[in-house]
């Protein structure tokens, strides 16, 4: 491990920290960042852990924070409260940044568990929101399509609460494939989908060979992606309401979910 003092808001590395905050940066060096110490302890507590590569401290906060053991190949970097400020997401900040390698592994679905998809759900807060719940309500595997918020921004993380490190999310290339490899695999596949032919969930008995998609928050699910699933299932809500926020949608329909399996 490693030690240094930044004290320039234009030094390379402060520079290169502070391009993370766009997707593309993040995809091109295949690093992220998360804030606060919350979801520092979640990256210490995760498998994670061992991705962390640079760990960087406000100076005034330095001398309070006590690092547990890291990495061999993570550096801590302090920095003045001006250079924190470049760099930080956040107006209220806690002082603590880490800077992570995304896993390089594809992640293996179980193909034992309920599946929530989500199709183009573009909001990180939403994002973020049906990963915490759904880590919250039941043991389940999360498949997003590529153009879904990504997982790494702060936005989705501060809305996921840490739960990102701690739920199985995979990254689809090809959704489609994806919800064939799952009927090969016994699933039964539902689509929350307004349509006349729509069946409510209170009629729906969901197991662990269960997969619900759930779509754009102005578009809904792709048609083409429609078409493929076994069924379309609604939340009845009044008719007086035009709809539901996916992640409500999302939170109801994982609840019903989770009745009659064991808490995990």
């Amino acid at each position: 491990m490693s030690e240094k003092f930044i004290s320039g808001r234009n030094n390379n590395f402060i520079t290169e920290i502070c391009k993370l905050k766009q997707k593309k940066y993040r995809n091109q060096t295949g690093l992220f960042y998360v804030e606060g110490i919350k979801l520092f302890k979640e990256v210490f507590n995760s498998t994670y852990r061992k991705n962390i590569r640079y760990i960087i401290i406000l100076e005034e906060f330095a001398f309070d924070f006590s690092l547990p053991k890291l990495p061999q190949n993570a550096s801590v970097v302090t920095v003045t409260s001006e250079v924190y400020k470049k760099i930080t997401d956040e107006e209220a900040f806690q002082g603590v940044m880490c800077v992570i390698e995304k896993p390089g592994e594809d992640i293996i679905l179980s193909y034992e568990k309920p599946v929530i998809i989500l199709n183009s759900v573009r909001d990180p807060g939403n994002v973020g929101t049906v990963i915490r719940t759904a880590n919250a309500v039941c043991g389940i595997d999360i498949i997003l399509s590529e153009d879904c918020a990504d997982i790494y921004s702060g936005k989705t993380q501060r809305a996921a609460m840490g739960a990102v490190f701690r739920q199985n999310i995979k990254i689809s290339k090809n959704i489609e494939t994806d919800i064939a490899n799952l009927k090969k695999n016994g699933y039964n596949i539902f689509a929350a989908h307004l349509d006349k032919n729509s069946r409510s969930i209170d009629e729906v008995e969901f197991n662990s060979k269960t997969a619900v998609v759930f779509g754009n928050e102005g578009n809904g699910i792709d048609g083409g992606i429609v078409s493929i699933c076994d069924e379309k299932i609604i939340i009845p809500i009044n008719q007086n309401s035009e709809s539901l926020n996916v992640s409500v949608a999302a939170a109801i329909v994982l609840w019903e979910m989770r009745k009659g399996m064991e808490l995990k």
